[in-house]
């Protein structure tokens, strides 16, 4: 039998549907698959085919993922129905037949993108009203997306296939071994900064097209959160400028934070929020009212106690009185909750508060432009906007990645970004300050398994996640994470 590390998708997901609207553009579901040669004809289904990329993240399987893989071995949630895969993540007690682990989904995305890559010339050719810059803004936003997912991958796994072609035969024979983390980031580094120049500004359709396709403004984001994991500190203020010039994102009020953010969506602070056409099941079953799958550490009230009226505690992020997730699940300040059939949120990528708070990292961290003033006034802006007081803390460094890391914790709870925060400032230094992770330990474990989380915990190689077995079973180049060999 013909085995297949990573799936082979060699249909394109045909979208029978013009880009009038919104919702057909960003809101559908891949359909009927329709054979290689008899697609790719013209402009059109370049267009169908970048919606399907865009579609096949908008599944469970996808940002569920996600979700748990930025959050679940951090501190911030705790189990109020989750699963055993999910305990286990809780716990970091990570296996290989886990399957949380499996990127089945993630790659699925990668080869639609490789797909408009390799074909959409020949579609410009045939199509004389398909214009180059047309051309250049759909494998663009291929480019990109296909650039976040291996961002994604990368913070995850550490060491990933790279794979830059479609899968555009059933005889496809793919056994790609691991490329190092550093080749998957300079490869997307360089992807990114040759894809901007070709993306849009954004999209006249409506704010739902703006955040929800990729734009010069996301492309940016996504490089400049690279540019931080990789600690090339000079080039994150560089991008984060960059996009601040755009002049196209800004702050909401504070007032507005819970509302306009989070319920509504798409606001003037979101820079990319993927759109759905259904219910969000991910964030329905995580932390909808009375069968939520998590709840908020109790430890989080006194997180956001320590400033009196921040707008992001009570009946925003949480619920003090319940422990539930008030910032996906909530109405408005009176404590009313979605009904079940009332899950319309988009799921924010990227938003302004974040590329303030990587900017202002940045400037602490960085050789060439450390600026701890600039740092300091980036950060007080984002804790002000929600907080009725200046933020209190000493102009140096330590000081001052101190308070960022807890401004983004306050910020960005449950957003999917608080395990990577933990992980990106542990090991900077060769791990130098490993505590953030082994602090953990006294939050996760309880008299009976204090020493094997702890034995977790304490290695390095486990903050990352193992192969799903499936994969390795399949593959025989393909070697398993260090931590889990054996």
């Amino acid at each position: 039998m013909k085995r297949n590390i990573i799936k082979i998708f060699i249909m394109v997901p045909m979208l029978l549907v013009t880009l009038s609207s919104c919702s057909d553009y960003l809101q559908l579901e891949p359909m009927d698959n329709l054979i290689q040669q008899e697609f790719w004809q013209n402009k059109e289904h370049v267009s169908s085919a970048v919606a399907g990329c865009y579609a096949s993240m908008n599944q469970s399987g996808f940002t569920d993922k996600v979700l748990k893989w930025g959050e679940l071995r951090a501190e911030m949630m705790v189990s109020s129905g989750a699963g055993s895969n999910d305990l286990n993540m809780l716990r970091n007690y990570m296996i290989p037949t886990n399957g949380l682990t499996d990127w089945e989904n993630f790659y699925k995305t990668i080869n639609y993108c490789n797909l408009v890559l390799e074909f959409a010339d020949g579609a410009q050719e045939k199509d004389k009203t398909f214009t180059i810059p047309e051309l250049n803004n759909f494998k663009a936003e291929a480019t990109t997306i296909r650039s976040l997912i291996y961002l994604i991958l990368v913070k995850n796994f550490k060491d990933v296939p790279l794979i830059l072609t479609g899968t555009s035969t059933s005889e496809t024979d793919f056994y790609p071994a691991k490329s190092t983390e550093q080749e998957v980031l300079a490869q997307i580094i360089g992807d990114l900064n040759n894809a901007v120049d070709n993306l849009n500004l954004g999209y006249a359709e409506s704010a739902a097209h703006d955040k929800g396709r990729m734009t010069k403004g996301a492309a940016l984001a996504i490089l400049a959160d690279a540019y931080l994991w990789n600690e090339q500190y000079t080039d994150c203020i560089d991008t984060t400028q960059r996009l601040m010039d755009l002049g196209r994102y800004s702050l909401v009020d504070g007032a507005d934070w819970f509302n306009d953010i989070f319920f509504e969506g798409n606001s003037a602070e979101g820079i990319f929020e993927l759109q759905f056409s259904d219910i969000n099941n991910t964030i329905r079953n995580a932390f909808q009212e009375l069968g939520a799958d998590f709840l908020a550490y109790n430890g989080i009230m006194e997180l956001y106690r320590q400033v009196p009226d921040d707008v992001r505690g009570h009946y925003a992020t949480y619920d003090r009185e319940t422990g539930y997730v008030f910032k996906y699940a909530g109405i408005d300040d009176t404590g009313e909750y979605r009904a079940t059939d009332e899950y319309y949120n988009t799921f924010i990528f990227y938003r302004y508060a974040d590329i303030m708070l990587m900017q202002a990292e940045a400037y602490v961290l960085s050789a060439e432009k450390k600026d701890l003033t600039k740092a300091f006034n980036l950060l007080n802006t984002v804790h002000t906007r929600a907080a009725p007081i200046p933020l209190d803390t000493s102009l140096d460094e330590q000081s001052l990645l101190t308070a960022i890391l807890l401004e983004r914790q306050k910020e960005f709870a449950f957003e999917g970004k608080r395990w990577y925060d933990l992980l990106r400032f542990a090991r900077r230094n060769n791990f130098e300050n490993q505590e953030l992770i082994l602090n953990l330990v006294d939050i996760k474990a309880g008299a009976d398994d204090y020493e094997q989380i702890l034995s977790s915990y304490t290695d390095p190689e486990s903050y990352f996640l193992p192969i799903f077995q499936d994969e390795i079973n399949l593959n025989d180049n393909l070697v398993q994470n260090p931590y889990y060999a054996n």
